[in-house]
């Protein structure tokens, strides 16, 4: 099997360097804008990776470049920027793609492929990642419990401490799910709510305990509405962590107008607004004492997702939980996705999120098997009967 990731950051690295480790795969292509950074991560997976370089603005030459692989896994972000070249590369050579979108800017215009997708015979697994991602799975791990599925509650932190979050995609990302206002599904429809609205404290156990976070334009609630049967409620909430790093923080630049879709003129110059915010958090960062904060005690990156129906005629919930390092949590979900495509060409063709194409219980058992931890709560009518780690 031959595949190409496409961005060579810490997440991309991880999926490429993941994928290299399955015994038939024969060649992981690391493609980057910048060659030197592949060829750097290509050295250190070893003798069955290569280094590409990728512009995917440049249409012609991306095509020529994905020819020659299985599946084509999009790492570069932000996604509401970057995945509609990729994919549409993909679509027009026929080849299977798989992606980590987040944002749901992003997952809105992925949807919107589907049908060429199914018309180029190709199969396409977006939100394969964290959040979403994992999330996505455990919705569905919880609902296949379930004798009826009505919520679920999809939840994360994750942690500035130590991380590249004021550079380049993830910065984007944060102004794109935090300002404005993103979708939730809300009695049994996608309803537009203000962005970080509805904040509300959840208890994530470990050393993070009760946090708060609020609505944010993540892709769950777009996929899981779709692929869950009969489900009503569907929400995406999160936050960064430490309390210093507060999400709410971006909405400070929409209320100024500094996030309209269109350029603001500064010294002769035409700029795009989300470029000048991006340069000011960046300036800004670099000119703050960062938290004293020692290693052990950074929380790395936090998840819980709450479901809620009914089975044998009582009201029962599973909340599924884990913690762990934000590069790994969301590369070995997206690995699994690209594997299991490539194994199971023409299963199903057209596009999906992937709790629409995965076998839950066998990408938490693979997960596990690379040595991830989950612990998951039951409740019945409202009382905790069970507290235990997650076996498959």
């Amino acid at each position: 099997m031959k595949y190409l990731v496409i961005g060579a950051g810490g997440v991309g690295s991880g999926i490429a360097s993941d994928i290299a480790t399955a015994d038939d795969t024969t060649r992981v292509g690391v493609g980057d804008i910048n060659l030197e950074r592949a060829q750097d991560v290509a050295k250190k997976i070893g003798v069955k990776a290569e280094a590409v370089h990728v512009d995917i603005y440049d249409e012609t030459r991306l095509r020529d470049v994905i020819r020659d692989y299985d599946v084509i896994v999009n790492a570069t972000g932000p996604f509401y920027k970057t995945a509609r070249h990729i994919i549409e590369a993909c679509i027009k050579e026929k080849i299977d793609y798989v992606d980590i979108a987040d944002d749901s800017s992003a997952v809105t215009m992925l949807l919107g492929y589907e049908d060429a997708c199914k018309e180029a015979g190709i199969t396409a697994i977006i939100c394969a990642g964290a959040s979403p991602g994992s999330t996505n799975m455990f919705g569905k791990l919880g609902s296949e419990l379930l004798d009826r599925t009505d919520e679920i509650h999809t939840n994360w932190v994750v942690s500035t401490v130590g991380s590249t979050q004021a550079a380049g995609a993830t910065l984007w990302h944060a102004i794109e799910m935090s300002t404005g206002t993103c979708p939730q599904f809300l009695d049994g429809k996608l309803t537009e709510v203000e962005s970080v609205s509805g904040k509300v404290d959840v208890d994530f156990g470990g050393k993070l305990g009760s946090y708060p976070i609020y609505y944010v334009g993540h892709g769950e609630p777009l996929t899981l509405s779709r692929s869950i049967p009969g489900v009503k409620t569907v929400t995406n909430r999160g936050n960064l962590w430490p309390i210093g790093s507060d999400i709410s923080f971006y909405k400070m630049f929409e209320q100024v107008g500094l996030t309209l879709d269109k350029p603001i003129h500064i010294n002769g110059q035409d700029m795009n607004r989300d470029d000048l915010i991006v340069d000011l958090v960046t300036d800004i960062s670099q000119n703050v004492e960062p938290e004293d904060i020692a290693p052990e005690d950074d929380i790395g990156s936090a998840s819980q997702v709450h479901v809620i129906g009914m089975k044998d005629g009582k009201k029962t919930e599973y909340k599924f939980s884990r913690m762990g390092r934000m590069n790994m949590s969301t590369a070995l979900p997206c690995s699994f996705a690209a594997q299991t495509l490539a194994h199971n060409k023409g299963k199903a063709i057209g596009l999906f999120g992937p709790e629409g194409f995965l076998d839950a219980t066998e990408f938490f058992k693979y997960l596990m098997s690379k040595g991830n931890e989950y612990e998951v709560q039951i409740l019945v009518e409202g009382e905790l009967v069970e507290k235990k780690p997650l076996v498959l």
